[in-house]
């Protein structure tokens, strides 16, 4: 029976040149709409972007109701690559609590803590993914209950951000929200989507409804991703808004999609008018076949 390894197991192991008393704290930065522009900001991207507002968003010291941080944590932030998988991306020894910053995104400056980054860890920064769960309006813990008992679920080989995956196919192409847009930025997949027309399949995972669609697009079915991505679904074609995934959205919110979404190619067709149509008359068909007008998102 192999054993089952514990964060604490590998954190216990790391010896660190840091003043004694402090803290413990494992920080799952969760992703969040602001509430006044309704703007997603979303940790997983912007720590592949290497957005400016990154660490400081990590390192926030406050929300309406509590104080998140104190100068006594020695914190380690995680951020959520796929459901309940979390990377480790640095440990953190907070020194006082007197930063701010401006987050053009969504245009409002917000408080965070000065905070020494922790070298010792960094061998693990960007590879260790953990298991985890976060409990209700909670992502922060300094109890050692919940501590000591966060699983390992692996050490990566290369480093998660920059690291390319091969386009495997099309008739391979399955993916969840988070791997997809993981991927999609990579040269081999962007090329690969971009070059055809296609015939696609959404999955919603939690329910198993599906949603049939087609990308006969500029940009093929990478253009028509890349929108799924962004807001969820796609109203710019006025005369076949996506509907049901609209209604879906505003009703779950974007997160319910980048917990429970999957995409697959059904068929390809060549970027021609010929293609075109053909795409077109084969999304009907695939519609009639999985009745994803009657128990599925499609509206029409």
């Amino acid at each position: 029976m192999s054993h089952e390894i514990l964060l604490k197991d590998i954190l216990d192991g790391i010896k660190v040149d840091s003043s004694a008393n402090r803290r413990r704290k494992l920080r799952f930065n969760t992703s969040w709409i602001d509430q006044d522009t309704k703007i997603f900001r979303d940790f997983r991207s912007m720590y592949m972007d290497n957005d400016e507002c990154f660490v400081p968003w990590t390192l926030s010291t406050r929300s309406n109701k509590q104080k998140r941080l104190s100068d006594i944590d020695t914190v380690f932030q995680f951020i959520e690559i796929e459901p309940h998988k979390w990377l480790f991306v640095g440990a953190y020894e907070i020194i006082d609590l007197n930063l701010s910053a401006f987050d053009k995104v969504i245009g409002k400056p917000f408080d965070y803590a000065n905070a020494k980054r922790l070298a010792e860890f960094d061998k693990l920064s960007d590879r260790l993914v953990v298991e985890h769960t976060n409990t209700p309006k909670k992502f922060f813990y300094t109890d050692p209950n919940i501590i000591d008992n966060v699983k390992v679920y692996t050490i990566l080989p290369r480093p998660y951000r920059g690291s390319a995956e091969e386009f495997p196919g099309y008739e391979n192409v399955c993916k969840d929200y988070k791997s997809l847009s993981h991927c999609i930025k990579d040269s081999a997949w962007h090329d690969a989507l971009c070059n055809v027309y296609g015939v696609y399949v959404l999955t919603d995972t939690k329910t198993g409804k599906l949603y049939i669609g087609s990308a006969t697009g500029a940009d093929g079915i990478y253009g028509r991703w890349q929108t799924y991505l962004k807001r969820g679904y796609d109203d710019s074609d006025k005369d076949y808004p996506n509907k049901k995934l609209k209604e879906l959205v505003k009703k779950e919110g974007i997160k319910y999609i980048q917990d429970n979404f999957q995409y697959s190619i059904l068929e390809i067709f060549p970027k021609t008018d010929i293609g075109c149509n053909k795409a077109l008359e084969r999304e009907s068909y695939w519609k009639n076949v999985f009745k994803t007008r009657m128990f599925g998102y499609n509206d029409n």
